[in-house]
């Protein structure tokens, strides 16, 4: 999977765009598999045809390794939250949350693939499927949408890295801020990369470093000197203020969005036809995997279970270790974020591939100072995590797909199933509007918390 696509003129230029929706997707997302690449995705700010020619069909996958890599982009190590929300839910409401995610995300896969295989099969993209359904002005929205995950998602790397280097070098005690700089002092060297060419390796031992992230994670949990009998658990939700019940829901809708690269897998498939199976396929792994992580952090840690995961691991070598994983798999996901989003934003303001290499530096630096400035507003794991899942992932899983869906059919003359019907409106205009509006309420309410109760911005958190 990490090589180039050879159906692409421009493989430098195809990068990324699977690789930066999800902020910690890390299965499949460099390897070496040799079909659709998440790092060679091309993703422009120009508007897009619909009605281009598809390049020719070469090394099609079987839809088994289409669900395979719906799973290794949407699951990472965002699923190293899930415990911490479900510590807040109770195992019962937790489980049910899981799952229901779980099914909507299966559903609104389902109802994608059929609006593009059924109606628009040139589309390989989410934006050309938001021009072709609804038109270029709510695809240049869905581009600022984009970008503003993209950007947060960066935001996020460079807190994750924070908080993974403090927790590995537990003794020292520095302020976060003070970890930020050195996060920002390492990364702007990279800032002259503008394509991923000389960044496969680094990329492909990011995806294994991940993995064993999470496999240590759980087992070194197991092996603490403390037991289960030694923390609280809840069956039912222990808070009684709504905002604090409801805000560990947006950790899941976060785990389970990334529905915009769906057109890109598809437009890989052999038979697109299949393209059901791949989904069951990928939901039964994912989900499977995301309970199994809620349930074990919890169960081992209950109530003290910490929101980023690798900090409830023992004093010893192994977090060192699993920290310092950790820093290396987001530090590289930022360099690709990076020459994504810089790309997409020389195509609007600048010329493009045309642009001189300081510009494209400055940008980066400037994107790079931005992040930074966003982790000291919100120094917080958890609350940053829950507002990029209402802000944008809502929207992008759970808003857009039944509306493309829509309009694809009326489009068509086509009816819609009393089924989709019901479903898709239960989602447009009920799901979509709360999770997004109690989600980012719920998400800035704890975010207003962790201030009062750790300080306001820049206070030193160590």
């Amino acid at each position: 999977q990490q090589a180039h696509n050879p159906r692409t003129a421009d493989p430098a230029n195809y990068i990324a765009i699977m690789h930066v929706e999800n902020p910690y997707a890390f299965m499949s997302r460099s390897s070496s598999i040799p079909t659709i690449s998440r790092h060679t995705k091309r993703k422009t700010t120009s508007s897009i045809s619909t009605t281009s020619s598809i390049p020719p069909q070469v090394h099609l996958q079987h839809w088994v390794f289409s669900g395979f890599m719906m799973v290794g982009y949407i699951l990472g190590t965002g699923a190293l939250v899930l415990p911490s929300a479900m510590a807040s839910l109770g195992y019962v409401v937790g489980m049910v949350v899981c799952v229901m995610f779980a099914l909507l995300s299966i559903y609104v896969g389902i109802i994608l693939g059929r609006t593009r295989n059924n109606f628009y099969p040139e589309c390989r993209s989410y934006k050309m499927l938001a021009r072709a359904c609804v038109g270029p002005r709510f695809e240049l929205s869905l581009e600022y949408l984009t970008c503003l995950n993209w950007f947060m998602t960066m935001a996020l790397y460079v807190l994750t890295a924070v908080k993974a280097f403090q927790s590995a070098f537990y003794w020292t005690h520095i302020c976060g801020y003070y970890w930020g700089l050195g996060v920002v002092a390492v990364m702007v060297p990279f800032m002259f990369i503008q394509n991923m060419k000389e960044m496969e390796w680094l990329a492909a031992l990011s995806d294994g470093a991940a993995i064993i992230i999470l496999v240590m994670t759980l087992v070194l949990l197991t092996q603490g000197s403390d037991t289960p009998s030694d923390h609280v658990h809840h069956v039912w939700p222990p808070h009684e203020n709504f905002l604090d019940a409801y805000n560990p829901v947006s950790s899941f809708v976060f785990a389970y969005q990334g529905q915009s690269i769906f057109l890109e897998i598809m437009a890989e498939m052999k038979e697109p036809g299949k393209w059901p199976q791949s989904v069951y396929l990928s939901h039964t792994i994912m989900g499977t995997s995301y309970a199994i992580t809620a349930l074990v952090g919890y169960y081992f840690k209950g109530s003290d279970v910490p929101a980023f995961l690798p900090d409830g691991i023992e004093n010893g070598p192994g977090k060192i270790v699993v920290n310092l994983l950790v820093a290396y798999h987001v530090l590289v996901a930022y360099i690709i974020n990076n020459v994504t989003l810089c790309d997409m934003l020389k195509r609007r303001y600048f010329t493009g591939a045309e642009t001189p290499l300081y510009k494209h530096v400055s940008l980066g630096c400037a994107l790079l100072l931005a992040a930074y400035l966003l982790t000291n507003i919100i120094p917080f794991f958890e609350d940053m995590v829950n507002i990029i899942g209402a802000m944008c992932g809502s929207p992008m899983m759970i808003g857009l797909p039944p509306l493309f869906y829509f309009f694809a059919l009326r489009a068509k003359g086509e009816p819609m199933g009393m089924f989709d019907i019901c479903v898709g409106a239960f989602l447009f205009f009920v799901v979509f509007p709360f999770t997004f509006f109690a989600g980012l309420a719920a998400a800035f309410n704890s975010l207003a918390a962790n201030w009062a109760q750790n300080g306001p911005p820049f206070t030193c958190v160590s």
